[in-house]
């Protein structure tokens, strides 16, 4: 018998992550300075689930690009990431596992 609700789970998460990249992607098309406002407006208007999982994505991507200058901007994304959510949520809620 197939588990239709673990298939389910499984493809929303799949296409989770595929949003997350390609709201990333949007900023890295983005100058710096626009990039840097729609990191902003992200962390202010998304869920707080919305915002770990984004923020998890971006480390990843961060770490893992093989580009040195799309690394080192996606490393300020981070930064700003970081300061937008510090600034919601009024504390610095740590790095994801």
């Amino acid at each position: 018998m197939v588990d239709w609700q673990r298939i389910l789970d499984t493809t929303g998460t799949v296409l989770r992550g595929m949003s997350d990249i390609a709201i990333i992607n949007t900023w890295l098309e983005k100058d710096d300075q626009g990039a840097f406002t729609s990191i902003v407006i992200q962390v202010k208007s998304s869920s707080t689930e919305d915002v770990d999982r984004l923020d998890g994505a971006l480390l990843s991507l961060a770490s893992t690009n093989f580009d040195a200058d799309s690394r080192r901007r996606l490393i300020k994304f981070y930064a700003i990431f970081k300061i937008a959510e510090l600034d919601r949520y009024r504390e610095f809620r740590g790095f994801p596992p």
